[in-house]
């Protein structure tokens, strides 16, 4: 093998080298947009109002009744922005395994 070919080699090893940078690249900018999508889905306490719910007088924050106490207030955390639960994917939805 001459100089002449042994160049050409390397070059071509190059090219292909760099081919295999630009599809990993892409790969990256497509996990990138996925991983930002993803963290737009995130709830955090913050996002939930606390309130208390009465399983006797079905009244919020307050019993109406003589016969409610402490043991028929139950804790019902709210979302705050409905927003943020329409970006939910359903249970239904699949997804694919990144390789």
């Amino acid at each position: 093998m001459n100089i002449t070919e042994l160049i050409d080699a390397i070059n071509s090893h190059i090219q292909t080298i760099k081919w295999e940078i630009d599809a990993l690249n892409s790969k990256i900018r497509a996990l990138k947009k996925e991983l930002a999508e993803l963290k737009q889905q995130i709830l955090y306490k913050e996002d939930f109002y606390f309130q208390l719910y009465c399983i006797n007088c079905e009244k919020v924050d307050e019993c109406i009744l003589s016969s409610c106490s402490e043991k028929t207030l139950r804790k019902n955390y709210v979302l705050k922005d409905n927003s943020k639960y329409d970006k939910l994917p359903s249970k239904n939805v699949k997804y694919e395994k990144v390789k």
